[in-house]
C-alpha cells in the first residue's frame, strides 16, 4: 500500500480525536474531514480504515499497550493516547502496512501533535508493541471477551447472557469483520438488478449479485463514494443492509395502500416501500427530528417518489391536533430507536456510547411507539415491529408484551416472503412461521435485526 503518510495521518488523528475524546460521530466526522482533504482515493480509504479500524478495536488495543505504559492509558494526555492508539491498530491490524513505515511515521506525527518529548515514548511503546503484540493477542483467553473482541464488559457479559458463551463468540467475532456496501435497484427507473449493475460498471463501480437477496448487489471493495456516481444522482438505486431490506420484504405492501411509517428518517424503508407500492397509494412519514426528515424529502425527491407526505411528530405520545391529520392505515411501520447492537460492525461509535443503562432506558420508547402506532392499524391491516438490535428484551420481549396486552392483535406467519436461502435456514424458517425473526450477524453475513408481523383482527 502506497501511502501519504503525513496527510492521511493527520486527518486520521483529527477524526480519532474527536470521537474518542469529544464524542464526536464517526461518520460526520470522516465526512467533513474528508471533504476538505486533499487526498486520493488511496489514501482516503486508508484514512476511512484507520478511523473505523482503531474505534472498532480500540479495548483490545488499550489492554495491549497497557503493560507497555507507567500509568493507566486514560491519564495520558489526549494526543498521546491517540497517536498510541492509532499507530497500534497499524501494526497489529492493517493490510499491507510494514510496521516499521507505521511506527515512524506515527512517531513524526507525534513529534507534531504531542507535548515535546512524547514521540519518544510513542515509539519505544509501538516498538514493542510491533514485536510482541501478535503473540499478546493470539494469547488473550476467550473468557476475557471483552478485551479478546473489543467491547465494553457489560454489553459482552450481556451477549453471552442472551446467546450462550459459544454463539456470542461467534457474534462477537462477526461484529469484527468489514461490513459490505449493499445496494438495492428502484424498480420505478430500472428494469432489474442485472440492469443496475451494468450501469454501475459504466460508472467505473464494480458490482455482483448479493447470494442471499436476489434484489440486491454488493459493492465489494470500492475506493469511490457511490452516491457521487450518476446512476445514485439520478435514483436508480438506494443503498441499504441486506436486513433493512428484509423489513420492506415482510412488509409486502400493495399499490394504493395507506401506509403509517412512524420513525422514518433517513428514508431508507419508508422509500422501500413506496417502490414496492409502485408509488401508488399514500404514505405519512414521520419522525420526531425536524432535521432528519428532510432526509426523508431528499431520498423521496432523488428517487421520484411522489406518494410520501413527510410530518414532523414524536410517536411516544398523542397530539390531539395531530391525531385529526391521520387516518387509519393498511400497514403501519415502527422501526423504532434501539440499542443498535446489530450494527456493531457497522457503527464503531456504538463500542464506545452503549451502556446497560441506555439498553434499559430505550425500552419504554419502543413500547410507547408501539402503543401510540397500533391505534392507527385498520382491522385487518398490519403492523411491522422492527429493529438493528439483538437484544432479546428489546425484540421479542417487546412483542409478547404487546401481544399480551393487546388481544386483538397477533402475529403472522412471513415465511414464504423470506429469500430462498434464509428460508432454507431452519432457525430463521421456525422464528418467521411464528411471525417473528431475529437475523444474527454470524449467520448469511447480514446485520444483527429483529422484524416482527402483526395482524389487527377483524
Amino acid at each position: 500500500m502506497t501511502l501519504s503518510p503525513d496527510d492521511a495521518r493527520k486527518t486520521a488523528y483529527r477524526c480519532l480525536m474527536e470521537v474518542l475524546e469529544n464524542e464526536g460521530y464517526s461518520n460526520l466526522v470522516l465526512k467533513q474531514e474528508l471533504s476538505g482533504a486533499d487526498l486520493s482515493s488511496q489514501d482516503r480509504s486508508f484514512v476511512t480504515a484507520m478511523v473505523y479500524g482503531t474505534i472498532t478495536r480500540v479495548y483490545t488495543i488499550d489492554a495491549l499497550l497497557s503493560p507497555y505504559l507507567k500509568k493507566e492509558i486514560g491519564k495520558l494526555d489526549a494526543p498521546v493516547r491517540t497517536c498510541l492508539r492509532m499507530g497500534a491498530w497499524q501494526v497489529l491490524f492493517a493490510y499491507g502496512v510494514k510496521e516499521y513505515a507505521a511506527v515512524s511515521a506515527t512517531v513524526d506525527l507525534a513529534r507534531e501533535v504531542c507535548p515535546k518529548g512524547a514521540e519518544t515514548m510513542v515509539n519505544a511503546v509501538l516498538r514493542k508493541v510491533a514485536k510482541e503484540g501478535p503473540l499478546m493477542l493470539s494469547k488473550i483467553s476467550p473468557k476475557k471477551a471483552n478485551i479478546r473482541y473489543s467491547l465494553k464488559s457489560e454489553i459482552s457479559g450481556c451477549l453471552i447472557k442472551w446467546y450462550g458463551r459459544e454463539k456470542a463468540e461467534l457474534i462477537m467475532e462477526a461484529f469484527l469483520s468489514i461490513p459490505k456496501v449493499t445496494v438495492r435497484p428502484n424498480p420505478l427507473k430500472v428494469k432489474d438488478i442485472d440492469t443496475l449493475i451494468k450501469e454501475l460498471e459504466e460508472d467505473s463501480i464494480r458490482a455482483e449479485k448479493d447470494p442471499v437477496l436476489p434484489e440486491a448487489a454488493d459493492i465489494p471493495g470500492n475506493s469511490m463514494d457511490i452516491s457521487e456516481s450518476s446512476s445514485y444522482r439520478q435514483g436508480h438505486f438506494s443503498v441499504q443492509s441486506l436486513s433493512a431490506m428484509l423489513v420492506g420484504r415482510i412488509a409486502d405492501p400493495k399499490e394504493n395502500w395507506d401506509v403509517l411509517d412512524t420513525c422514518s428518517a433517513p428514508g431508507g424503508k419508508t422509500a422501500h416501500l413506496a417502490e414496492s407500492m409502485g408509488n401508488k397509494g399514500h404514505i405519512d412519514a414521520l419522525d420526531a427530528n425536524d432535521v432528519r426528515l428532510k432526509m426523508v424529502e431528499q431520498t423521496a425527491e432523488r428517487l421520484g417518489l411522489s406518494i410520501i407526505s413527510t410530518m414532523h411528530y414524536d410517536c411516544t405520545y398523542l397530539k390531539e391536533e395531530t391525531e385529526k391529520l391521520l387516518r387509519e392505515y393498511d400497514l403501519v411501520l415502527c422501526d423504532v430507536p434501539c440499542s443498535g447492537l446489530g450494527l456493531l460492525h457497522m457503527k464503531p461509535d456504538i463500542r464506545l456510547s452503549m451502556s446497560y443503562e441506555k439498553m434499559q432506558d430505550v425500552l419504554p420508547v419502543q413500547e410507547s411507539i408501539l402503543e401510540n402506532s397500533c391505534l392507527r392499524v385498520k382491522k385487518g391491516g398490519f403492523l411491522i415491529y422492527s429493529t438493528c438490535t439483538i437484544n432479546p428484551n428489546e425484540n421479542e420481549k417487546q412483542v409478547e408484551a404487546f401481544l399480551s396486552r393487546h388481544e386483538d392483535f397477533e402475529c403472522v406467519p412471513f415465511t414464504n416472503l423470506l429469500p430462498e436461502k434464509l428460508e432454507n435456514n431452519p432457525r430463521l424458517a421456525m422464528e418467521s412461521g411464528k411471525g417473528m425473526m431475529t437475523i444474527l450477524p454470524d449467520e448469511e453475513g447480514m446485520d444483527g435485526f429483529f422484524i416482527a408481523k402483526m395482524r389487527r383482527k377483524n
